[in-house]
């Protein structure tokens, strides 16, 4: 393989589009990190709707998964002090359903939780969901998605009868003023905040509010910043 190859970034949801570089390409030398082994790179695809060739720093260097000496097997050790050693797969599973089955002997079910991934698909929360509550026995369950996606989309849902935002990027470029709210867009989504903060720079009757208790990188930023107390976005909102 020595041609470029198109794919999405795999973090956050803007989508971003990505070339990945092989270490060998036509009429070029091959790209070598210092230790000399062939080094695979990442740049933003400019031909792509949403990213326009932007990238941050985590789609930029997601090619560095791809290190020789990357993590390939299960790592174990005895106590926090002791060095980690290479263990089989069997061996590793065997320590955690050991470790599991100890908590559960001594607290009770009600001692184990167990966190999931946003990244988990359907399938894959009906088979925690069989684990957790069915065999482990305990309610302790819980998902980044509940925190970040499920409360959006039921309010997508209320507010606008649909389970998504009901706009879309190029209408970034088309907004007269953005209202920011439980989000730090600079820092989360910087790739739409950048889109935003380019538009809002070249017109000056573009306005930004910004709502956040915190001054973020987003807040600066903003025309507005209604640093409101946590807990207060609802008393906001019913005000407006």
């Amino acid at each position: 393989m020595t041609d470029p190859a198109k794919t999405l970034c795999p973090y956050c949801g803007v989508g971003c589009g990505l070339e990945v570089l092989p270490p060998a390409q036509p009429n070029r030398p091959t790209n070598r990190d210092a230790q000399g082994n062939p080094l695979w790179q990442t740049r933003g695809d400019r031909a792509h709707p949403s990213s326009q060739g932007m990238v941050c720093v985590k789609g930029a260097t997601v090619a560095e998964s791809l290190d020789r000496d990357r993590l390939k097997y299960p790592m174990l050790r005895a106590s926090l002090d002791a060095p980690f050693e290479r263990v089989s797969w069997d061996v590793a599973l065997d320590a955690i359903a050991s470790r599991i089955q100890t908590v559960r002997d001594t607290m009770g079910p009600d001692g184990i939780c167990v966190y999931g991934s946003g990244q988990f698909q359907t399938e894959d929360y009906y088979v925690a969901q069989k684990l957790v509550k069915g065999c482990l026995g305990t309610n302790n369950f819980d998902a980044n998605s509940r925190l970040c996606m499920s409360s959006a989309v039921a309010g997508y849902i209320q507010s606008f009868g649909s389970d998504g935002p009901p706009c879309c990027y190029a209408d970034l470029e088309a907004t007269d003023c953005a209202f920011l709210i439980g989000t730090n867009t600079a820092e989360c989504h910087p790739i739409v905040f950048n889109r935003l903060r380019k538009h809002h720079k070249r017109n000056g009757h573009v306005k930004l509010i910004v709502v956040d208790p915190r001054r973020t990188d987003t807040a600066k930023a903003a025309d507005l910043h209604l640093a409101i107390r946590p807990g207060t976005d609802i008393t906001l909102l019913n005000g407006l």
